[in-house]
């Protein structure tokens, strides 16, 4: 499963976890989630894409 990590100023504080797996979904899911964080979150906000295995 492929989770993003919201990393303000070098701390992790947030994780964003896609319902849908399908890479064309994800890209526009993940756009969406990006204004958001930005609105809700002050500072350097950096997305980190990681791999869950479960």
């Amino acid at each position: 499963m492929i989770v993003f990590d919201v990393v303000v100023d070098g701390e992790v504080k947030e994780t964003i976890k896609p319902v849908n797996q399908r890479l064309k979904e994800i890209h526009v899911y993940v756009q969406e989630e990006a204004v958001r964080v930005q609105e809700q979150y002050s500072g350097s906000i950096y997305l980190s894409r990681r791999v869950e295995y479960n």
